[in-house]
């Protein structure tokens, strides 16, 4: 599972320079090349065959979102594999929160507030719910839970 958590965008390393390192928004064309790492990571993980069956389907599923806009196969809901659910959730708030040259890092308290008012049924919502209490005080998650 960790390696399928660290190695999610390895599909990265077949997408062309240009289009990786550019500085400013993707066009569509660019997008629909961007939109091609998670396959391409999942083939390659297949191709090697050194990755659990786990690994693979979370670096395939990565970009996949509960309401079923995700990419690369529109999957939605339970279909999409619980380890894919937990490395979104990670995958979205460590682009929310790192610094990029295109974009201001956000703080954790602003990149939760997006998560759930811009991007809420992008998430199964119970993993989204526990996500959360990971950022809580201690003593107020016991007295809650």
């Amino acid at each position: 599972i960790a390696s399928g958590f660290f190695l999610h965008d390895i599909g990265k390393s077949q997408i062309p320079l240009k289009v990786l390192n550019k500085p400013g928004p993707l066009d569509s064309e660019e997008w629909a090349i961007m939109k091609t790492h998670p396959q391409m990571g999942y083939d390659l993980l297949t191709k090697f065959n050194h990755m659990t069956p786990e690994a693979k389907i979370i670096v395939l599923e990565h970009h996949e979102r509960h309401s079923g806009s995700g990419y690369p196969n529109g999957i939605r809901g339970e279909k999409i594999h619980i380890y894919s659910k937990v490395c979104t959730i990670a995958d979205v708030f460590e682009a929310l929160v790192a610094k990029r040259p295109y974009k201001k890092q956000k703080t954790f308290f602003d990149a939760l507030k997006i998560m759930k008012e811009q991007m809420n049924q992008d998430f199964d919502p119970e993993f989204f719910r526990k996500f959360v209490l990971l950022f809580t005080d201690q003593r107020v998650r016991l007295k809650y839970a």
